[in-house]
């Protein structure tokens, strides 16, 4: 009962931008995307409209209730600012240690931009954070495709975990990926977060039969 009413509180304290629609949804997961900013969260509503599975909040990602978060840090797992922070600090620490760790002992230190890794850790809320880096080392990758290459890392990693572990994750919540240091602008963010996620939980990757047909390919 009281981690319901928290659970509502916390609730309150977001605004939706985007609820969820049906059906289910794709593959079991659902995901909430969002921002602080309210540049970012309103171009995530433009360009996730119309998606069932997928809510768009404007406010603090901790607050949702989700059994995982992603980590858009940088590939050494150096979450020492923005959300990554945020995300370490709600875990007192463990966070960081624990995808450093993982990214030692499965990446041999440096986890590439367009690959992710699950970690779990103790606690009720938000047990699971997806490091997903959005660029290389801290630094301005507006002109890339790292937002893509990150949402679609942290999909394949959620569907990966879910494929064998005993506790899946249904709810994953999804900050504006390139936005913060990495200046992306916002609109272009979205789509291609919103171009990986048709890809992976839509399925289109079928579609891709030869590389020239992969997305953004014939970007210049």
């Amino acid at each position: 009962m009281v981690h319901t009413v928290l659970a509502k509180f916390r609730r309150w304290r977001m605004t939706t931008l985007k609820p969820f629609g049906d059906p289910a949804s794709p593959e079991g997961v659902r995901l909430t995307l969002g921002d602080r900013d309210g540049g970012v969260a309103r171009a995530l509503a433009a360009a996730f409209g119309g998606v069932p599975a997928v809510e768009v909040v404007e406010g603090d990602l901790l607050d949702a209730d989700c059994e995982a978060i992603v980590s858009p840090a940088n590939s050494f797992g150096d979450m020492g600012g923005g959300i990554d922070k945020a995300i370490d600090d709600f875990h007192r620490g463990a966070a960081q240690r624990a995808v450093m760790d993982a990214i030692a002992e499965h990446f041999y230190g440096e986890l590439p931009v367009g690959m992710a890794v699950v970690v779990e850790l103790p606690g009720r809320r938000l047990p699971f954070v997806v490091a997903s880096p959005t660029m290389r080392v801290p630094g301005r990758v507006p002109h890339s495709l790292n937002a893509y290459l990150a949402m679609r890392a942290a999909l394949v990693a959620v569907l990966r975990h879910n494929a064998a572990a005993r506790r899946p994750i249904r709810a994953l919540a999804v900050p504006g990926l390139c936005t913060g240091v990495g200046a992306m602008p916002a609109a272009e963010a979205a789509m291609q977060m919103r171009t990986a996620y048709d890809i992976v939980m839509g399925g289109h990757w079928r579609r891709v039969v030869h590389p020239a047909m992969a997305p953004y390919a014939m970007r210049p």
